[in-house]
């Protein structure tokens, strides 16, 4: 776990020096919350992954409740697994009100059984309302994930991390507030 923690710290320093300059704002990925909330919570996730969807199912509303209450920054990062057809399909073709909108995020993973079964990247989009032109800023955003991915040594999604700290994917929705309260009370 510890090495995981240091591999992303090398990861944001190389990004810094890379940029030259000293602080890096990284701006990959669905982001929800404050930018200034005292946690920050990075998921490595794929829209067709099945686990990926219980995560969302079991976390999703108290994700939600400390989004709004101001207590997390939370940064959905879609992978594009190669299995997945229509993995970084949806993440491509999200509209900036889509993206910002945590309640869209939700429809996707609780309707993911019924689009994961239509037969073209077309009917997926319109099922989902999405745009139909691929969003540029998304396409480079997806490499730059993937090559996090790589440079974390991640080897299955979900992955998530709490304040650099990666979490069980089958943390339950208790495990995870009573994690949560635990960082702020130490605030």
């Amino acid at each position: 776990m510890s090495n995981n923690i240091n591999k992303v710290i090398l990861i944001i320093m190389s990004m810094a020096i890379l940029s030259g300059c000293s602080t890096v704002e990284d701006t990959t990925g669905i982001r929800y919350g404050k930018e200034n909330a005292p946690i920050e919570i990075v998921n490595y996730s794929s829209f067709q992954c099945g686990g990926c969807t219980t995560l969302h199912e079991e976390l999703g509303e108290s994700i939600k409740k400390y989004i709004d209450s101001g207590d997390i920054k939370y940064i959905e990062k879609q992978i594009d697994i190669k299995r997945f057809g229509y993995d970084d399909l949806i993440y491509k073709h999200m509209n900036v009100d889509q993206i910002s909108d945590f309640d869209k995020l939700s429809e996707i993973y609780e309707k993911q059984n019924e689009w994961i079964t239509l037969e073209s990247p077309a009917e997926v989009i319109e099922f989902l309302g999405l745009e139909q032109e691929e969003n540029k800023k998304h396409i480079k955003d997806i490499e730059k994930i993937n090559k996090e991915k790589m440079e974390l040594e991640l080897k299955e999604v979900p992955a998530m991390f709490i304040n650099g700290e990666e979490v069980p994917s089958n943390i339950s929705k208790e495990e995870f507030e009573n994690k949560i309260e635990d960082i702020l009370n130490k605030e």
